[in-house]
C-alpha cells in the first residue's frame, strides 16, 4: 500500500527525530536522515526544503502531543484543583518520557537553540497558559472557585514557575518526589482560592 505524501513525511520526521536524538540537531545533516530514511538526499527535498523545516516540524509535532496529552489530564478531572494538578502531572509525564530518549547534551542543545524557534515555541506557551486560564475561568463561572482580579497573571505565574521546573524535572533522579511537591503546592494554592 502506497503511503500519502503526508504519511511520508510524518514517517520522514519520525526518522529525522531519532537521527538528531543521536547525533544532534547541529551535527545530523539532511544526509544523515535521508541515509537513515534509506532515499536520497535530493529525494527528501520532495518533503522538506530544509533541515530548519524539520526541525520546526518535529518541535510541532511533539508539542501537538504534549499539548494533547495535557487536554485530556485536564478534561478528566472534575474539580478545578483536579484538572489543573491533572495538566501539570500529564506535562511532566510527557517531558520526562521524551527527554528519556535523549542524552543531556541533546537536551542542552534544543534548549540553546530555542531562539531560532521562539515563534514557535511562544506560540505552545500561549495556548498552556490558555489552558490554565480556562481552568480558573470554568472553577470561577461554576462558583468552585472565589474571583480573581488578573486570571492571565494568574496563569502567567503558574506557567512560569512550570517553565521553572522543567529542567530540574529533566534530570533529577527524584522525579516522583518533585511531582508529589508540586502537587501539594497546587493544595495549599486552591486552598486559598476556594469559596
Amino acid at each position: 500500500m502506497k503511503c500519502t505524501k503526508d504519511e511520508r513525511r510524518q514517517e520522514l520526521l519520525k526518522t529525522a527525530s531519532e537521527v538528531i536524538l543521536e547525533y544532534g540537531i547541529q551535527k545530523t545533516t539532511l544526509d544523515d536522515i535521508a541515509r537513515r530514511a534509506g532515499m536520497a538526499k535530493t529525494s527528501l527535498y520532495y518533503y522538506f526544503k530544509e533541515k530548519d523545516e524539520i526541525v520546526r516540524a518535529i518541535i510541532r509535532n511533539v508539542m501537538e502531543d504534549l499539548l494533547a496529552s495535557m487536554r485530556q489530564a485536564a478534561e478528566a478531572g472534575d474539580t478545578s484543583e483536579e484538572k489543573l494538578c491533572g495538566l501539570i502531572e500529564a506535562r511532566y509525564r510527557y517531558i520526562a518520557t521524551a527527554s528519556s530518549r535523549a542524552t543531556k547534551e541533546i537536551l542542552q542543545e534544543f534548549r540553546s537553540f530555542s531562539g531560532l524557534y521562539a515563534r514557535d515555541l511562544e506560540y505552545y506557551q500561549r495556548v498552556q497558559r490558555g489552558m490554565i486560564e480556562d481552568i480558573f475561568r470554568q472553577g470561577i463561572g461554576r462558583g468552585e472557585l472565589r474571583p480573581v482580579g488578573d486570571i492571565e497573571l494568574l496563569a502567567l505565574i503558574i506557567f512560569s514557575a512550570m517553565i521553572g521546573i522543567d529542567w530540574t524535572f529533566t534530570f533529577d533522579e527524584q522525579r516522583e518526589r518533585i511531582l508529589e511537591g508540586l502537587k501539594q503546592h497546587m493544595e495549599i494554592f486552591f486552598a486559598g482560592l476556594r469559596k
